[in-house]
């Protein structure tokens, strides 16, 4: 052990221990140390003395603590720093803590394999120049970027060391104010990737160095050579400064076209003349690895999926997300080896159901009583012996008039323990928590009784020790034998720190107050998630969440920042706890949603299933990636079984009912959807899927008549918007309906193509085809704009498509729908194909070409999906059609 290691070990003693040296770079040795309050891995990072003794302790610690707030899911953050006093004849010791990154560095890959594969280097440098603009637009300049400074874990890229360079540059220490390193003669940065202003001593830097020298490490990873080399750090800064690099087309053959004008217009010598920020680099890089997985996809005649590959699906997307989201408002709490179960339910166990405890304090605290319930839920569906219902079903029971006879019936359970949370506060840690809970026995002789009830009083800091308590108790009532294991699980604690668990808490809470979540109340959630992790960064529950909503989120919009999210979100939450069921339900939904890889989706489903393998989300998952490769009795198999588990799931009936719609058993589909319906009688989604079934059956009369019963008490508007949108049924809608419909303002519909289709298709159904050509024009125009923004969105083509045949542009509809189609063939994904076939046909019809448009439907009748014949006969989409011989034999 060297002097350096020995100082710092017997300074920081109490807090880490220090375990070897992981290297030495230009401005750091770097140690492997663990941090002991957390008992997690960390790699400390000490700053060289020639550097540190240039720089004072107030100016230090202030841009770290800045680069600190940094949190983003490509930014490796800084955890802790400090300064351990120097003696007199030597410089203090300047060090900060990272997270230890399991992995590489890029320039331990580089050094390994010398030229990377394109999509690989694109994909780094795409996440890395993601991650610069996040600090940019913070305010803050990394100045040192380089292959050592990225690093790589799983498929994705951490930049790390942002702000050290920032100090090292910055005013200098007190009394010498004005004069930062390079005015001492010693450069900041790394001279093979320094942009020339920088190299030239340069004071003021701002995003465009950065860009500068992340265009260096991506040539680098293309060529397999640096841009600029020589045998002196001078003879680099030189040629850098006179000379622009090798093209890279010389270096390295074969690239497509846009690569390496992107490389040299970042590299450019000149500031005015590269792009002005981070962003525009990014949204460049994003193009070019498009081209790049295009000409991949080609090459080996299959379709490839990575992060940038948008699934989405116009009318499942938006019933998905709501199912999704409302089930993260509820379903957080994970414990390892967490079951839960309502029915069926092996000999000898208990059932027991957590009901919502009611919160008797000020409306803005239930997000806390929410919080306590599902943490003594989680803490007992530990427990071997006990079946605990699923958080969603038992939260159908918030504020419920029915008697506990009733709901324990309806939840197939013997117990159901209820309570009461009055949190008033203080102030900070001085906040009073008082908890009554209450276990009700529910026999058929007896009735209901009460087997326990208590009162537990607390300070805020001694919140997870009541709910330990309560848990515990509740096991004693019923007579549990406990072991050391099931012991540690009840007094495990989810965080250590109160203020990262309350934003936990108010992220949840989001989601239990609302039955759909608008975009502006799930970014508050993500917000909340956000601020959980960087308060405790091993908080593995709010790590898993997070990646849960950002996957949902880019399901219905294909956003990339939603998409880097999710993914890195997931891998922090599985490189924390990897016993952490919820941490493979989250890369599950991860593939499910943003990736659209099913092989990969159900194999961390059945990671997460060995850990709980009875739990009803974990279920869901996977029938959803069994359903999406077409594998549709498997994926009904999976969705009996997480009903039978979490019998008043909402999605799970949702799912349960299409897919039974899908497969053309219509009295079984009736059946789930009358139970869906049950369960969310207000939910335009839950009495379209209703609705449905009739016309699955040709009954246009049927299923009207179930809107009329269905809608008593729903909003008119949000209903028949709903429907006019969602699967395109507003033929669906009777004469005044489509009249509302028409009135309703663009403001109350989801989004704009969704409107303007909407009412062209209105307008052309009842003959007004000024109108229908006006609404047409506009959604051509929204249309336009979407596919701009995302090019290789399939639904957003065929959305246009649809778009330009109500125009009138023919070419131009069929041209966009067949790129939608041949974007998601049947083999890539078996549940939006379908519906983008669909939309071809009707383009096809639009457009005077029956025949191609029957090629469409004879494919569609043979396959699950909701057309039938009997659909066809009455919907007026196909009414061109009729008297064809092929159309007839079709609908026959």
């Amino acid at each position: 052990m060297d002097t350096l290691q020995t100082t710092l070990a017997a300074a920081l003693t109490d807090r880490y221990t220090i375990e070897r040296t992981l290297g030495r770079g230009g401005m750091a040795t770097v140690f492997l140390a663990r941090d002991l309050k957390h008992d997690r891995p960390v790699a400390l990072k000490v700053l060289h003395p020639e550097l540190a003794s240039a720089l004072g302790p107030e100016r230090f610690q202030r841009e770290i603590q800045f680069a600190a707030r940094l949190q983003h899911p490509h930014i490796c953050t800084v955890h802790d720093s400090g300064v351990v006093p120097g003696e007199v004849t030597k410089a203090p010791i300047y060090w900060f803590t990272m997270p230890y990154v399991e992995g590489e560095s890029l320039r331990d890959r580089m050094t390994r394999e010398g030229q990377l594969p394109l999509e690989d280097a694109l994909g780094i440098a795409l996440e890395a120049a993601e991650a610069l603009d996040y600090a940019h637009r913070h305010g803050v300049v990394h100045r040192d970027v380089k292959p050592e400074n990225i690093l790589l874990t799983g498929k994705h890229a951490l930049v790390a060391d942002f702000g050290i360079a920032r100090a090292l540059a910055g005013d200098g220490p007190p009394g010498r104010a004005g004069v930062g390193l390079t005015e001492t003669g010693m450069a900041v940065g790394t001279p093979a990737y320094m942009s020339p202003e920088q190299a030239s001593g340069e004071r003021e830097l701002d995003a465009r160095t950065d860009v500068y020298a992340l265009g260096s490490v991506l040539y680098e990873m293309l060529a397999g050579e640096a841009p600029f080399t020589g045998p002196t750090v001078q003879a680099v800064l030189a040629k850098r400064l006179a000379t622009d690099p090798t093209p890279l087309g010389v270096v390295r053959s074969g690239l497509p076209a846009g690569v390496a004008p992107v490389v040299s217009k970042a590299m450019a010598r000149s500031p005015a003349d590269r792009y002005p920020t981070a962003a525009a680099l990014a949204t460049e890089l994003e193009a070019a690895l498009r081209v790049a997985r295009r000409s991949s996809t080609a090459a080996t005649a299959t379709t490839g999926s990575g992060p940038g590959a948008a699934r989405p699906f116009r009318a499942s997307a938006a019933l998905f997300l709501v199912g999704l989201l409302v089930g993260l408002g509820v379903l957080f709490a994970w414990r390892r080896h967490a079951g839960s179960a309502s029915a069926g339910a092996p000999s000898g166990e208990i059932r027991l159901a957590v009901l919502p405890f009611e919160n008797l304090g000020d409306s803005s605290d239930a997000y806390f009583a929410d919080g306590m319930t599902d943490e003594i839920r989680a803490k007992l569906a530990s427990l071997p012996g006990l079946l605990v219902t699923a958080s969603r079903s038992a939260a159908e029971y918030r504020h419920s008039s029915k008697s506990t006879r009733e709901i324990a019936n309806e939840l197939g359970v013997d117990y159901l323990l209820v309570g009461k949370v009055r949190w008033d506060k203080g102030g900070g840690v001085g906040s009073q928590v008082r908890v009554s809970p209450e276990l009700i026995q529910v026999t058929s002789g007896a009735g209901a009784t009460t087997r326990w009830e208590d009162a537990f009083d607390a300070t805020l800091t001694n919140v997870f020790k009541v709910q330990s308590d309560i848990a515990g108790r509740v096991a004693q009532a019923l007579n549990l034998a406990l072991g050391q294991t099931e012991q540690q699980e009840l007094t495990a604690r989810p965080t250590q720190n109160l203020a990262a668990y309350d934003a936990y808490l108010h992220a949840r809470g989001t989601g239990v107050r609302t039955t759909s979540l608008s975009a502006a109340e799930t970014r508050r959630a993500i917000e909340y998630y956000q601020r959980a992790v960087a308060l405790d960064s091993g908080f593995v529950q709010a790590w898993s969440e997070l990646s849960r909503v950002h996957s949902g989120l880019y399901y219905v919009s294909a956003s990339r920042e939603d998409s880097a999210a999710a993914a890195s979100a997931a891998e922090r939450a599985l490189t924390i706890d990897p016993k952490y069921p919820g941490g493979y339900l989250a890369k599950g939904e991860y593939y499910n949603f943003v990736v659209s890889d099913w092989p990969a989706a159900l194999g961390q489903f059945a990671k997460g299933r060995k850990l709980a393998p009875r739990d009803a989300d974990l279920l869901a998952g996977t029938a959803f990636a069994q359903f999406s490769s077409g594998r549709w009795e498997e994926a009904l198999t999976s969705l009996q079984e997480a009903q039978r588990l979490d019998p008043r799931s909402t999605l799970t009936a949702q799912r349960l009912t299409r897919t039974l719609t899908w497969l053309r058993r219509y009295p079984e589909a009736e059946q789930a959807a009358d139970r869906s319906l049950a369960l969310t009688p207000l939910d335009p989604g839950a009495i379209e899927d209703r609705a449905i079934v009739p016309l699955a059956a040709g009954d246009l009369n049927a299923a009207r008549a179930v809107v009329r019963t269905a809608s008593k008490g729903v909003d008119p508007i949000a209903l028949v918007s709903y429907i006019a949108v969602y699967w395109d049924l507003y033929w669906l809608l009777d004469d005044d309906q489509q009249a509302l419909l028409l009135r309703i303002p663009r403001t109350q519909f989801d989004n704009d193509i969704g409107w303007a289709l909407a009412c062209a298709q209105t307008y052309d159904l009842r003959g007004d085809p000024r109108r229908a050509k006006a609404s047409a024009d506009t959604a051509v125009m929204v249309g336009e704009q979407a596919v701009r923004a995302a090019p290789n969105d399939a639904q957003s083509k065929a959305l246009l498509g649809l778009a330009y045949a109500y125009a009138g542009r023919r070419s131009d509809a069929i041209r966009l729908g067949e790129q939608a189609v041949a974007m998601t063939p049947f083999s890539q994904d078996a549940y939006s194909a379908p519906y983008y076939m669909h939309l071809l046909a009707r383009v096809y019809v639009r457009a005077g070409q029956p025949e191609k448009a029957l090629d469409l439907l004879e494919q569609l009748i043979r396959v699950p999906y909701y057309l039938s014949p009997g659909w066809l006969r009455i919907d007026p989409e196909w009414k061109p059609l009729q008297g064809n011989p092929r159309f007839e034999r079709l609908v026959k």
